[in-house]
């Protein structure tokens, strides 16, 4: 078992207990718990993003301009990933996971929206990043990834830039995992420095 799934099941223990959790995380020290890492994924110079993400930036601009930290650690545009940071990954992904249900594109036209009851994969990421984004993390940690699972099929998830790392929030795993543990293969994303612009990976 690998240390962040350890940590995900101290995290999901401390949400259920009642007051103990409340007062500072089952009163075991922060310091104490060893967080998870997870490598860099390389970046290959620019590209061009999918349609849907175009036509949402021009429907919705501000969910596409760049967006600076509020009371969330950074480092070099990342964010400083703490027992605190590691939990609310963990239950926006799993609230947001549990709140929508997947429903496939039925048009030619793939719709890239933000909310709603039911939606594709890029739903579910872009419903995960506007939570995330209110909770004051930086655009520049928070970026839309096109994939392809161990099947062959395209997919979409959020990728969550840290100081330890990439992770990654998905509408097909509850577990918060780091980009390199996934099994997919990634093909693009949004640019840290710019959400507008989409790079290789």
């Amino acid at each position: 078992m690998n240390k962040l799934v350890r940590l995900l099941i101290v995290l999901a223990a401390a949400a259920v207990l009642p007051q103990a959790a409340s007062a500072g995380f089952l009163n075991v020290p922060k310091q104490s718990l060893d967080l998870p890492t997870a490598g860099r994924v390389n970046t290959k110079g620019n590209t061009v993003g999918p349609t849907g993400f175009y036509v949402m930036c021009s429907v919705i601009p501000s969910a596409c301009k760049v967006q600076r930290a509020r009371n969330v650690g950074t480092a070099a545009g990342n964010v400083k990933l703490t027992v605190d940071t590691l939990a609310l990954l963990d239950r926006v992904n799993r609230e947001v996971n549990g709140a929508m249900r997947p429903q496939a594109e039925t048009g030619l036209t793939d719709v890239w929206q933000i909310g709603g009851s039911s939606g594709d994969c890029e739903d579910y990421a872009l419903t995960k990043r506007a939570a995330l984004l209110r909770k004051g993390f930086p655009s520049s940690a928070l970026l839309m990834t096109t994939v392809v699972t161990g099947r062959g099929e395209p997919h979409a998830v959020l990728m969550v830039r840290t100081d330890r790392g990439d992770f990654v929030l998905d509408n097909l795993n509850q577990i918060v995992k780091p980009w390199n543990s996934t099994g997919y293969r990634f093909v693009s994303m949004q640019s840290p420095d710019n959400p507008r612009i989409w790079v290789n990976l």
